[in-house]
């Protein structure tokens, strides 16, 4: 790589599987999830298997957030517990032992990178002169098609000094936008010509990565297996309330039943006035959340501790106390980008989407054209 890389990249993972066996690099793509080239865990045939990665006499942990390594207070060390492969594409999700909460995830791009298009790549990869170099690093490319034999790679061909080394696999492919990186591709090798230990008459400098960007989906779908989890263990859980008013959460057993626990949640008996209850990732911390619609018409959300319990009212400021008038409401990830977004049915009839902002917050309603103002005979929404 060229030189030193930014807080900008904090999303750049370092993964080491088992005792340095392997060394990769990843980028944090949700607070439960890094996502990574599938080489760093495939076995001598090139799959990777499903599941729990390594035995626990050794384990393999993600760093994340911590582009001086040398640095013990930013960042986050995780575990890691679970591997879910794409099926045809070469790269892997990663899940970590526990979310980190203190480093933004990268947003997936929606549109692919062009020929000729200016890149960042960001790595813990060994560079021209260090073996093993304790700073993330980031290098410029330009992109182009990696041939029609593989349309879902793209070439990244390597500007100055740049160059992508052993170590660097796995390492984001990043578009600079105004509004901050977007992931482009995953790196998944190159010749490492000028890489220290490679051959001196090896002079290619060229890299090919995995295109993911029409993987939003499957990103979102797996990050969002359980994203009904108030409790953490990447189960969906239940939420009720009683006719006392009280709210209770009820946590799953993760076998299509419940654990038999009860866990009273915030607010006392004061629920008997809500009037309209949701449960999604609204924050995008990978727990789930609530946000419910009171008599008087204002909407709150109740941010998941990720221990059954919820946090005190947060207001959503977007559309202030005008939320009397809906008439049913649901939510879930429609917009692919691992916030929960809100769907709501107004008094006229009119179905609405809301997307999620993160933090709790919503953005602007985008009315949706299907059924006009038919909604409004809707009795359940889910």
């Amino acid at each position: 790589m060229e030189g030193p890389a930014t807080t900008a990249h904090a999303h750049t993972a370092r993964i080491v599987v088992g005792a340095h066996e392997r060394a990769c690099t990843g980028t944090l793509v949700d607070p439960r999830w890094v996502l990574t080239t599938s080489g760093c865990f495939a076995d001598a045939t090139g799959a990777v298997t499903p599941g729990a990665p390594r035995t626990p006499t050794t384990p393999t942990t993600v760093t994340v957030g911590r582009p001086d390594l040398t640095d013990t207070t930013v960042g986050a060390v995780r575990a890691t517990v679970r591997l879910v492969p794409h099926p045809q594409r070469d790269v892997v999700m990663v899940e970590p032992a526990t979310r980190v909460t203190t480093v933004k995830p990268v947003a997936v791009a929606g549109t692919a990178a062009s020929d000729g298009e200016s890149v960042r790549v960001t790595g813990y990869g060994r560079t021209k002169t260090v073996w093993m170099p304790d700073r993330v690093h980031v290098g410029t490319f330009t992109a182009g098609a990696a041939g029609t034999a593989d349309p879902t790679s793209v070439r990244l061909a390597a500007t100055g000094d740049a160059v992508v080394c052993q170590g660097d696999a796995g390492g984001p492919v990043l578009r600079e936008t105004g509004a901050g990186p977007e992931l482009l591709a995953v790196v998944g090798r190159s010749w490492q010509g000028g890489c220290l230990g490679s051959p001196d008459t090896e002079t290619r400098t060229d890299a090919f990565a995995t295109r993911v960007g029409d993987l939003r989906a499957w990103i979102s779908a797996t990050a969002f297996a359980a994203q009904g989890d108030l409790t953490g263990d990447k189960a969906a859980d239940l939420a009720a309330v009683w006719n006392d008013g009280t709210l209770h959460a009820y946590p799953g057993n993760g076998t299509g039943g419940l654990s038999g626990a009860r866990l009273p949640q915030v607010g006392g008996t004061s629920w008997s006035t809500v009037k309209h209850l949701t449960k999604s990732d609204f924050t995008g911390d990978g727990v789930a959340d609530v946000m419910a619609v009171r008599n008087d018409g204002p909407l709150h959300v109740y941010t998941g501790k990720g221990d059954g319990t919820l946090t005190t009212q947060t207001p959503v400021t977007l559309g202030g106390a005008t939320w009397s008038t809906v008439k049913q409401l649901t939510s879930g990830d429609l917009t692919n980008d691992g916030i929960a977004d809100l769907v709501a049915v107004w008094g006229d009839g009119t179905l609405h989407l809301y997307p999620g902002r993160g933090g709790g917050q919503l953005g602007n309603g985008v009315a949706l054209a299907v059924g006009g103002s038919t909604w409004g005979t809707v009795k359940h929404l889910a």
